[in-house]
C-alpha cells in the first residue's frame, strides 16, 4: 500500500469514527459538519485510488470502450463476419478471439452513468487494499453492480484473456515480538496461494439477423441492460448457492456453517423466532473488533421471507406508531441490508453446534465484515457461440454466452451464515 492511500484510509476512518463517536446530545450542525467531512474523506481515497498506475491504465482505454457496441460485435458474430472500427481495435487490445465480446460492451453507456466508477464495491466503499489482489478491475464494478456479489463486497479481480491460472494468497504472516537474536516461528511466517481455475456460466439468446440489425443503437442499452442482468445472477447463483460437484464452485452457503444470531438461545434445536430486540443484539453482537468494528462494516443478505418479517417487527409492543421497524433500525444502526431472491426458502436445518434439525422453518442470511476475504476472478471477455440450425425454421438464431469464472473464500472468519427462524 503507498503512502498516499495509507494516509487517505487513516484520514477515513478517523472521520468515520469522529461521526460515529457523536453523542445523541450533539446538534444537527454538529453531526452534518461530520458527515461532510467524512464525505470529503471518502472522496479524497477515491481520488489517491483513481492515481494508482493501474487505475490510469484502465482510464486510458476507457475513451476507446466507450465507443464499441453491444449490438455490432453481437451482429458480427450473427453473420460470422470480423467486426471493423473501436470494436476491433479494443478486442485486438485485449487480445480475444472473434467469438469474445470485451466486458466494456456490457457496462452501461456513458450517458447511462452519473460518474465515474472507481474500483470499489457497490456500497461505495474501498476493496481491501493492502492484501492481494488489490486491483479489481474497474469495468468489472460497473457489469455486475446491482448483484448479491456486488453486494457483499466481493472482489472481482480481471483476469487476462489466454491466463489458465490465476494465483490468490489465502494465508498470510502473523507479526510477533522477538527476543535479541530469536527467529519468528516457522509456520507463522509461512502463505500459502492457490491458483483459480476458470468455471463456465452460460446464458441463451434467441435473435434474428432482420431484427438486430434494424433495431440498431435503439437496441443497444436493452441488450447490455439484459447481459449484465443475465450473467449476474448466474454468477450469484453459483457464488451464493455453488455445491461443488462437477462443474460448481464451492459458495458461501457450502462452506460456512449455519449457526444461530449470537444471544440467540435454543429450545431443544430452535432458535427464536426473530424479533425486533433479537435482531438488533445480533447486529451489535455480530461485531468483534477485528473484522468489523462499527456496524457500518456490516453486510446482511437476506432471503424474502426474512427480510418481509423483519419489515413487521417494532419495539416494545410491536407498535408502529412511533418507532422504526427492524430492517430501518439496522441501517440507523450502520449496517447495510438487502434482500435477494436466490437465498433458499425457509426450510428445518441443523443449526450448529446442534447435531438434529430444528422443527420450525428458518432461512439463511449472509452476513459479511470482510470483503476482500472472497475473490471472484472473472477471465476477459464474454464468448458468445452462434447455432444457425435449431430454429432456423423460424427464421431465428440462438445464440449462447459463455463467461469463466471462479470462486475463493480467503477465510471465512469475517463471514457468517445465521439462521433466522420465519416460522412461528
Amino acid at each position: 500500500m503507498n503512502p498516499e492511500i495509507r494516509a487517505a484510509f487513516l484520514a477515513q476512518i478517523e472521520a468515520r469514527n469522529a461521526l460515529n463517536g457523536l453523542d445523541e446530545t450533539a446538534t444537527a450542525e454538529t453531526r452534518q459538519a461530520a458527515i461532510d467531512a467524512l464525505a470529503a474523506a471518502d472522496q479524497d481515497l477515491k481520488d489517491a485510488i483513481e492515481a494508482l498506475p493501474e487505475n490510469i491504465e484502465q482510464r486510458e482505454r476507457q475513451p476507446l470502450a466507450d465507443r464499441v457496441s453491444l449490438s455490432r460485435y453481437m451482429l458480427g458474430v450473427l453473420e460470422q463476419r470480423a467486426v471493423d472500427g473501436a470494436e476491433a481495435e479494443l478486442r485486438t487490445e485485449l487480445k480475444l478471439s472473434d467469438q469474445a465480446i470485451p466486458w466494456e460492451a456490457l457496462a452501461a453507456p456513458v450517458e447511462e452513468r452519473a460518474d465515474e466508477v472507481s474500483p470499489q464495491n457497490k456500497g461505495g466503499d474501498q476493496l481491501a487494499y493492502g492484501t492481494i489482489n488489490i486491483t479489481t478491475a474497474g469495468i468489472l464494478s460497473r457489469v455486475f453492480t446491482r448483484t448479491d456479489t456486488g453486494f457483499l463486497g466481493v472482489s472481482l479481480p480481471g483476469v487476462a484473456a489466454g491466463q489458465r491460472r490465476f494465483p490468490v494468497m489465502i494465508d498470510g504472516t502473523a507479526a510477533s515480538m522477538q527476543a535479541r537474536g530469536g527467529e519468528p516461528d516457522a509456520g507463522a511466517a509461512k502463505f500459502d496461494v492457490v491458483d483459480a481455475t476458470p468455471h463456465r456460466l452460460t446464458g441463451r439468446y434467441v435473435l434474428d439477423i432482420e431484427g438486430l440489425a434494424e433495431m440498431g443503437q435503439a437496441l443497444e442499452g436493452q441488450l447490455r441492460a439484459d447481459l449484465r442482468t443475465e450473467m449476474g445472477y448466474q454468477m450469484d447463483r453459483q457464488i451464493l448457492l455453488g455445491d461443488g460437484t462437477g462443474a460448481n464452485v464451492t459458495g458461501l452457503i457450502a462452506q460456512l456453517d449455519l449457526t444461530a444470531m449470537p444471544g440467540s438461545e435454543f429450545a431443544t434445536n430452535d432458535v427464536p423466532l426473530l424479533s425486533w430486540a433479537n435482531f438488533k443484539e445480533g447486529i451489535t453482537a455480530t461485531l468483534d473488533g477485528k473484522y468489523g468494528r462499527t456496524e457500518m462494516d456490516e453486510r446482511w443478505l437476506l432471503g424474502h421471507a426474512s427480510y418481509t418479517l423483519a419489515r413487521t417487527l417494532y419495539r416494545g409492543n410491536n407498535n408502529s406508531g412511533n418507532d422504526w421497524d427492524a430492517i430501518e433500525m439496522s441501517r440507523n444502526l450502520g449496517a447495510r441490508s438487502a434482500v435477494s431472491f436466490q437465498i433458499p426458502a425457509p426450510a428445518v436445518a441443523t443449526i450448529k453446534p446442534k447435531t438434529a434439525k430444528s422443527s420450525k422453518k428458518v432461512q439463511s442470511a449472509i452476513v459479511n465484515m470482510e470483503p476482500g476475504a472472497a475473490v471472484a476472478p472473472v477471465w476477459q471477455g464474454l464468448t458468445m457461440i452462434r447455432d444457425p440450425y435449431t430454429e432456423a425454421g423460424k427464421g431465428q438464431v440462438i445464440m449462447t454466452a459463455h463467461m469463466m469464472f471462479d470462486f475463493i473464500m480467503r477465510r471465512t472468519d469475517g463471514w457468517k451464515r445465521y439462521a433466522i427462524r420465519t416460522e412461528s
